[in-house]
C-alpha cells in the first residue's frame, strides 16, 4: 500500500502487476489495500490500486472490496477528487446486483442538484445514468420489463431531479453533462420527460455557454417535434442573423445545418439567404468573426437548388467579400467545395464518349 502511494511511477507499477500478476499476488494487494483502504482512496496515487482490483481482481476480490467501500461511506467517496474515481470504477465494471446497491447508498441523499454541480459527483451521477440505463435495456431487449422498469425506477430520483430542473442544470458547466446523459442514455419514457422540460426552455439555452450543448444534443436525440420547435426558433424573423453571429448560439445553428435533415436544413439555409440589412443575409454573415464559420459550413451541406442560389450569391458578391477579413475564409472554402473549369471541362468530355 506504501508502494502504491509513493508517486506515479510506483503506482503504474502497482497497476501493472495487478494486471499480469498471479492470484496469490493480487491476494496480498487486496489484503494491504483492506488494511489501508481509508489512506488509499483519498491519495492522487494511492486509489489506483483499489481501481486495479476492481478491473483484475475477482469477483470475491471486489466483494471484499466493495465491503470497505461501503464501510468508508460512498457518498464522502463520491464527493472526492480521487474517491470519485474509485466509485466510477465500481459502477462501470461490478454486476449488476453490485452496481444496485451502490444506487441504494446514493438514494440516501437529501437532493441530487449538488452532487450535479460538485466538480466530483457530477462524474458519479453520469455514470450511474449511463450504467443503469444500459442494465435497463439489456434487461428489456431480454423480454424482462419488470426488471427494466425496475432498474429505472431505483434512478428515477436522479431523473425527476433533472426534470424538475432541467434550465438550471443545463446552463451549469457540470449540470449540462448530466442533463445530456439523461437524453442520451435514459430508456424513452425518462429520455421523453428530460427532453420535454428541455422544449420547454430551449429559447432561453441556444445562447447559453452551456445550454447550446444541451440543445445540440437535443437536436441528435430529439422527435420531430423538438427539432422543428428549434428551427421554428432559429429562423423566426431576423433570427437566424442574431444567432449566427453569437459566440453560442452559432454552435447550433452549425449542427442544424450538419444533422438535421433535408426540410430543417432547407429551412436554416433558406432564413440565411433573405434580404438583411439591404443585401443578401449570407453577404452579411460572410463577413462576420463568428457567422462566417456558419456560411462555411452552408457552403459544406447545401444540396441541390439552394446549393446553386449560395455559390452564385458568394460568388457575385467576390469583390466586397474579398476586401473583408474574415470573408475570405468563406471564398476559399468556396472554391474547394466548387469543381475546377478542368474537372468541369473533363467531366463534358466523359460523357460526350457515351
Amino acid at each position: 500500500a506504501e508502494i502504491a502511494k509513493a508517486d506515479e511511477g510506483a503506482s503504474r507499477f502497482v497497476q501493472r502487476r495487478l494486471q499480469s500478476g498471479k492470484e496469490t499476488e493480487k491476494r496480498l494487494a487486496l489484503q494491504a489495500a483492506l488494511r489501508s483502504f481509508s489512506d488509499l482512496w483519498p491519495d492522487p496515487f494511492g486509489n489506483f490500486l483499489l481501481q486495479g482490483l476492481l478491473d483484475f481482481g475477482s469477483a470475491e476480490m471486489r466483494e471484499e472490496l466493495m465491503t470497505a467501500v461501503f464501510a468508508a461511506d460512498v457518498v464522502d467517496m463520491t464527493l472526492n477528487i480521487h474517491g470519485c474515481r474509485v466509485i466510477q470504477k465500481a459502477l462501470l465494471v461490478l454486476d449488476q446486483a453490485s452496481v444496485c446497491k451502490i444506487i441504494t447508498e446514493l438514494q440516501d441523499i437529501e437532493e441530487v442538484i449538488p452532487f450535479i454541480f460538485d466538480p466530483n459527483g457530477n462524474h458519479v451521477i453520469q455514470r450511474a445514468i449511463q450504467i443503469m440505463s444500459n442494465f435497463a435495456k439489456s434487461a428489456a431487449d431480454h423480454g424482462d420489463i419488470d426488471a427494466a422498469v425496475n432498474l429505472m425506477h431505483q434512478i428515477k430520483f436522479i431523473i425527476d431531479d433533472v426534470a424538475a430542473n432541467v434550465e438550471q442544470l443545463s446552463k451549469h458547466r457540470y449540470g449540462c453533462r448530466v442533463v445530456q446523459r439523461a437524453i442520451e442514455y435514459c430508456p424513452d419514457e425518462q429520455r421523453d420527460e428530460v427532453l420535454m422540460k428541455i422544449l420547454s426552455c430551449h429559447r432561453n439555452l441556444i445562447e447559453d455557454q452551456f445550454g447550446n450543448y444541451v440543445i445540440q444534443q437535443a437536436l441528435t436525440i430529439g422527435s420531430e417535434e423538438i427539432i422543428t420547435a428549434i428551427v421554428e426558433s432559429l429562423t423566426e424573423g431576423d433570427a437566424i442573423f442574431k444567432f449566427s453571429k453569437h459566440k453560442y448560439a452559432s454552435n447550433v445553428v452549425e449542427a442544424m445545418l450538419t444533422s438535421a435533415t433535408a426540410h430543417h436544413k432547407e429551412a436554416i439555409l433558406s432564413a440565411m439567404l433573405k434580404d438583411f440589412e439591404g443585401t443578401c443575409g449570407i453577404v452579411q454573415l460572410a463577413k462576420d468573426p463568428i457567422a462566417n464559420y456558419v456560411v462555411k459550413k452552408a457552403i459544406d451541406c447545401a444540396e441541390g437548388q439552394q446549393r446553386e442560389k449560395l455559390f452564385a450569391v458568394i460568388t457575385s458578391n467576390r469583390q466586397q467579400l474579398s476586401q473583408a477579413p474574415y470573408a475570405k475564409y468563406v471564398l476559399v472554402k468556396l472554391g474547394e467545395r466548387r469543381p475546377s473549369r478542368t474537372s468541369r471541362r473533363n467531366k463534358g468530355q466523359d460523357t460526350a464518349r457515351f
